[in-house]
């Protein structure tokens, strides 16, 4: 018996066969390219992720040819519009890290009651992360796009939505609850499509995808004839919230951290929908018709500091070097940088900011650079974590840490001596595809408590926090340099 999960990612197309005892069997990975338009725009061609997919699959099919039920993860504000009677995509998609939705995010920001209104009902903030932004701009510099929609011919999706529409041959117009509430068009209160939300974005309202909870049946594909027979798609969720999942994270304060292009940090706070002015509050999963929330921060440059490191500045050959070459020096020599890269999110909330180094003189070194780029991978995620804490008046007892970036040692070795906790590991890295494996197997075999899920758990390794004045010093420096340069100086103006 095996099953197969696949994760259709930020920056690649990921497929899993694990055994019956759940362990992986085998893992195939593919790379879609990342279309910069003129305008700085980003997007992503959904024909490529479509059939990279099935290239993936197909490979999977020959050591696990009959698979009692294939998952799907994913990006998630990443979204879609495609065609109503083929499935096929009529345009690329807008990726979450687009900024095209920044004139109507501020615009909205600006409208008190609007953007209450908006954080009341999706424990979000309008920000150009989130989809409606962006599909308003398509929407009015696209006339054929806003015709099409509100005439029903073309369907919008995120990308769970647009996989499942196809690989059903359009049978299937549907996502889960955690996709659906990156939209900034459902109300996570209430799981239903709001108009209020669609009024505050002036968009007409047009047919949108059904939603089940993420432990739900999707319909049934044979993969473009990968399997003699249909096979059941059951789970799917977006990624950080899979992950989140994955790691078991049920009980109040449970925390994990997801490390990939970007990075989520996450903290259980039960079934009261909770509002946090330094986090977003995410709608994590729904279990027995009940939502569990969390708090979450979310960035957008974790590990693609370390690929700009490599791929813009040239400065390492591979990414592993980031560890080696900051291993070689105890600290980065007063360097630092603020990785705003698209602005500075929470806990500062600075949009306008832009990424910089501060500290450089003529006897800096490549490895100092790289250090201080380490760091601020790290930092940002710490300097939340210690707002969280205090304006939730409680002490973090345990964190995962999960994702691509878990292979670098020295990185986890630093969050941990900044928290000074214990930081937990999981053995495997694709904790988002089997999350979403999880989701499945609790519809599979009607697991009713979320305490029977426990028995599933991945095996984790220590990370013990060390005492460490050299880190402690730079994170010290790091956040005077944001205060004086970032947000004290733009008050003053």
């Amino acid at each position: 018996m095996s099953y197969i999960s696949l994760d259709s990612s930020t920056s690649s197309t990921t497929v899993v066969v694990f055994n019956e005892d759940l362990s992986i069997q085998k893992k195939f990975q593919k790379e879609h390219q990342q279309i910069y338009t003129s305008e700085g725009f980003v997007e992503h061609d959904l024909e490529e992720i479509y059939n990279n997919l099935i290239e993936l699959i197909k490979a999977a099919a020959e050591i696990a040819p009959d698979p009692q039920l294939i998952s799907i993860t994913n990006q998630r504000e990443t979204f879609t519009l495609f065609d109503k009677f083929t499935g096929k995509p009529v345009r690329n998609a807008v990726v979450w890290q687009c900024t095209r939705g920044e004139e109507i995010c501020e615009k909205i920001l600006n409208n008190k009651n609007h953007s209450e209104l908006i954080t009341q009902k999706t424990g979000l903030k309008a920000n150009t992360f989130f989809s409606a932004s962006k599909l308003k701009w398509v929407i009015e510099n696209e006339p054929h796009i806003k015709e099409g929609l509100l005439k029903g011919n073309i369907l919008f999706g995120t990308i769970d939505t647009y996989l499942l529409y196809r690989l059903t041959k359009c049978k299937e117009y549907v996502t889960d609850t955690t996709n659906a509430s990156r939209t900034l068009l459902f109300n996570c209160i209430d799981n239903r499509w709001d108009n209020e939300l669609f009024s505050i974005f002036e968009i007409e309202q047009f047919k949108l995808a059904d939603v089940k909870s993420s432990s739900s049946n999707f319909g049934l594909s044979n993969f473009e004839n990968s399997f003699l027979k249909e096979i059941p798609i059951s789970g799917v969720a977006g990624d950080a919230q899979a992950s989140f999942f994955a790691n078991l994270c049920f009980s109040p304060g449970d925390s994990k951290i997801t490390t990939g292009t970007g990075f989520n940090i996450q903290t259980n706070i039960g079934t009261s929908f909770k509002i946090d002015t330094n986090a977003f509050t995410t709608l994590a999963f729904s279990h027995n018709k009940k939502n569990y929330y969390s708090l979450e921060c979310l960035g957008s440059v974790a590990g693609a500091t370390i690929s700009w490191l490599k791929n813009n500045l040239k400065l390492i050959d591979k990414v592993s070097e980031s560890e080696s070459l900051s291993l070689d020096i105890e600290d980065s020599g007063g360097v630092a940088l603020i990785p705003a890269f698209t602005g500075l999110g929470p806990p500062f909330w600075k949009a306008n900011a832009r990424a910089a180094f501060i500290g450089i003189n003529a006897s800096t070194t490549k490895k100092q650079i790289v250090r201080a780029a380490l760091e601020s991978v790290a930092f940002q995620m710490v300097v939340y974590l210690e707002f969280l804490q205090r304006d939730n008046k409680f002490k973090l007892k345990n964190l995962i840490v999960d994702g691509g970036m878990i292979k670098n040692k020295l990185f986890l070795q630093m969050i941990a001596d900044l928290l000074k906790i214990e930081i937990m590991v999981p053995e495997i890295e694709e904790m988002s595809l089997y999350g979403a494996l999880l989701f499945g197997i609790q519809q599979q075999k009607n697991i009713s408590e979320l305490r029977d899920l426990n028995k599933f758990a991945v095996r984790r390794k220590a990370i013990k926090y060390q005492e460490n004045q050299a880190i402690q010093r730079s994170f010290q420096h790091w956040k005077k340099i944001i205060d004086i340069y970032f947000i004290s100086n733009q008050e003053k103006n």
